[in-house]
């Protein structure tokens, strides 16, 4: 029988970049564990969220997300960090310089036996994203929520959130986000951030049916092809109603 922690007091950041979403999480009054590979990040994030850290509100983990633990070669976009990833091909994508560090890698599993599971499972790691979410299946205890980047084709996104046990689905324009603000804790977001979740995003939630309707008429037609403009860029939101 599967479980979904909807009683669940924190949410895990899978790719925390910058910190800009943690920041919110933590605004929410969330506790936070974030994850994110790149070793310059993780040591910007010790500075910026010192307090937190001493509080045990934050606890920061450098690492890979991937399909085996142990250690990964890890590729540093030198020109935008939201692009580095495990897989070179994503990292050196328009031909950015990169550089290639070894890092420690870990399974969604691994994370979750560690830490329990979170409420809110927010998913940023080009290049991994669908490893995740194979993951996140075969997990007894799923988060409540679940949002990831659609960064590849978001029909298998949407159909590994379905036999996961998500029921509702969002589809959410990232180009946007600057225009949102989450009254409740008086929170404005910066560009590149994944913005509100939950309860916290407007319109309603979609059954599967529906939502690949309003997916294949919005970013990709069902052959695949991207039909929104290049400018756009989406975030797939999956919650259990």
């Amino acid at each position: 029988m599967t479980v979904f922690a909807d009683s669940s007091r924190f949410i895990m950041d899978l790719g925390m970049n910058n910190g800009d979403d943690t920041a919110y999480y933590l605004a929410k009054g969330f506790d936070v564990v974030a994850i994110e590979a790149n070793p310059a990040l993780v040591e910007a994030a010790r500075t910026r969220f010192a307090k937190e850290i001493v509080a045990k509100r934050l606890t920061l983990v450098e690492a890979a997300v991937w399909a085996t633990s142990g250690t990964v070669a890890f590729h540093v976009n030198e020109e935008d960090s939201r692009s580095s990833s495990v897989e070179e091909v994503w990292a050196k994508h328009h031909d950015a310089a990169t550089h290639v560090v070894e890092v420690a890698s870990l399974t969604l599993g691994d994370l979750f036996d560690r830490f329990g599971t979170p409420r809110y499972l927010k998913i940023d790691v080009r290049g991994a994203d669908e490893i995740v979410l194979k993951q996140l299946r075969g997990q007894i205890i799923k988060p409540l929520y679940v949002s990831v980047e659609d960064c590849r084709s978001g029909y298998d996104f949407i159909a590994a959130l379905d036999e996961a046990g998500y029921d509702g689905f969002k589809l959410v324009d990232q180009s946007r986000v600057t225009q949102v603000r989450d009254p409740k804790v008086n929170f404005r977001f910066t560009e590149g951030s994944s913005g509100p979740f939950g309860d916290a995003l407007p319109g309603t939630w979609l059954d599967r049916k529906a939502f690949e309707k309003l997916y294949s008429t919005t970013v990709r037609d069902r052959a695949g092809n991207r039909i929104a403009p290049k400018n756009l860029w989406f975030d797939i939101h999956a919650a259990k109603l």
